[in-house]
């Protein structure tokens, strides 16, 4: 019987999403303070440079409302400071006194969670930006892709399984360091992300394509 439920998540799904949250954990973990509001800081700035006044603004605003919605409305501010353990009147001084260190670095880690998740919806949201610029270059160069590929199957050209699986691989590892560098404790200028998005990724694609086999 439990062979023929068909499992909602797959186990892959669910290990991704655990070990993301595990890097998140270790990353609040290490990270200064100082480290992580410096590369808000740097990113913001370019984020600035890179993106219109108008634009700015909604990616930001997006933030702060996503932010808002996902961490203090829905109370997990409050759970995460329960976890990080604070200082409060139930404390017992003598205690307190003695591991006083440990209460303040405890709150330091819970400060950098929230740091580190408000940066990762920033990421998040800057990353969704450019889809819009990506499906306007994705497009024609699947078209172009395609068609290459039709001609090579009514034709005598060669289909590259070697081009084909390096293709695959570079768009699954670059998803992959897509979503890790949500994480990347160091400034992250935008312009990798753009020229990742519309430039590499739609030749990847049409290189995925037209080197496909023939026969299907």
């Amino acid at each position: 019987m439990a062979d023929t439920i068909e499992e909602k998540w797959p186990k892959s799904v669910v290990a991704s999403i655990a070990f993301f949250f595990i890097l998140v954990l270790m990353l609040a973990t290490l990270a200064p303070n100082l480290m992580i509001d410096k590369v808000i800081q740097i990113e913001h700035k370019w984020g600035k440079e890179l993106l219109t006044s108008a634009d700015y603004k909604r990616v930001i605003d997006s933030t702060n409302k996503l932010y808002t919605s996902l961490i203090i409305d829905s109370g997990a501010k409050e759970m995460v400071a329960d976890v990080f353990m604070p200082r409060g009147k139930k404390t017992v001084d003598a205690f307190e006194k003695n591991v006083g260190w440990w209460f303040n670095y405890l709150e330091a880690r819970g400060e950098a969670l929230q740091k580190i998740i408000y940066q990762i919806i920033f990421r998040g949201l800057l990353t969704l930006y450019w889809l819009p610029f990506f499906a306007v270059v994705v497009v024609p160069a699947v078209f172009a892709g395609y068609m290459r590929w039709q001609a090579k199957r009514h034709g005598f050209d060669y289909s590259s399984p070697f081009l084909n699986n390096n293709a695959a691989m570079m768009i699954s590892w670059g998803g992959i360091l897509l979503m890790l560098s949500l994480l990347a404790p160091i400034p992250l200028p935008p312009l990798v992300v753009c020229t990742l998005i519309i430039i590499i990724l739609p030749v990847l694609l049409s290189v995925l394509i037209r080197n496909l086999p023939k026969q299907i």
